[in-house]
């Protein structure tokens, strides 16, 4: 007869674990999948992988978080953002698309560090397989690739040797609404990138288990500002912490530089559910970002 009472509560709790997907397991690479951030409105170019979470659809589909296995929880609403909706709620279901993930011939989540490191700041991978000048023993770095100028923006993973890389996913998106296609942008001044305009951000999940204690985060970008009279800044967001670098940090003058900012706060050690927010900031608020690096001091 005790039994009875439990049933009672097991029914109603199965039922909201059923209707808020509790536990639905993250995106596979090379696998659809469903769930957060909102899925692209558009596939990657042709030779990007098929069915992987980088090639989306234009019917806005919400997509999981990042390939890899272990079940991603419910999440808080995290801070409020500027105009009033959380990181969160944008990330599972704004009502705007990405150019996300995947690029012809990518070679994996895994790929050697400093593959693409020609361009950091003495020319090599620094430790940790760092390229922005950075100093840190773990990477997660991406890259803005197109067809070329005016074309569809979507991401190459380059490296990560975080511990834990089921969680590792990247996306551009607008607060103007359903209809956002990133743009692939400045390619007579530079090899070129994602053009983040005042309403556009970039989204990243990732995760720091099994990393014991961060003594310090890097977050760096790769490119400049994208206004002819002004220089540029950026900003970040976490459930953890924000931050943003002074205005006009960011050139507007060619080449592409480096620009990094500690944003250590924004990171804790042990979290599995990472979200990043980054955003371009005055006073050009407009940027184009060829690549994305976070370096971590950690054990």
């Amino acid at each position: 007869m005790p039994n009875r009472g439990r049933l009672k509560w097991i029914g109603p709790f199965a039922l909201l674990c059923v209707s808020t997907h509790c536990g639905s397991p993250p995106c596979v690479e090379g696998e659809p999948c469903s769930g957060t951030p909102p899925a692209p409105d558009g596939s990657a170019p042709e030779g990007s992988t098929p069915g992987s979470s980088e090639a989306g659809s234009e019917t806005g589909t919400p997509q999981d978080a990042a390939p890899g296995d272990g079940a991603i929880g419910p999440r808080d609403s995290g801070p409020p953002l500027a105009d009033g909706s959380s990181l969160d709620a944008s990330m599972d279901g704004a009502p705007s698309d990405s150019g996300l993930d995947a690029s012809p011939g990518d070679s994996g989540l895994d790929a050697s560090p400093g593959d693409s490191g020609a361009d950091a700041a003495d020319g090599s991978p620094g430790t940790g397989g760092c390229v922005s000048g950075a100093i840190g023993s773990h990477v997660a770095r991406f890259r803005w690739s197109g067809t070329g100028p005016s074309s569809r923006a979507y991401v190459t993973y380059e490296a990560n040797n975080l511990p834990d890389r089921a969680r590792w996913r990247a996306g551009a998106y607008s607060r103007s609404g359903v209809g956002y296609i990133p743009n692939f942008t400045d390619t007579f001044l530079g090899v070129g990138g994602l053009e983040m305009g005042s309403t556009v951000f970039i989204d990243v999940e990732l995760s720091t288990s099994m990393l014991a204690s961060i003594r310090h985060v890097t977050l760096a970008i790769f490119g400049r500002s994208f206004n002819t009279t002004a220089s540029g800044s950026f900003s970040w967001l976490t459930f953890d912490g924000a931050g943003a670098t002074p205005s006009g940090a960011v050139s507007n003058v060619a080449p592409y530089r480096w620009y990094s900012a500690d944003a250590t706060s924004a990171f804790r050690a042990g979290n599995p559910g990472v979200l990043l927010r980054i955003s371009p900031g005055p006073p050009s608020s407009t940027l184009i970002v060829s690549r994305v690096e976070l370096c971590f001091d950690a054990r």
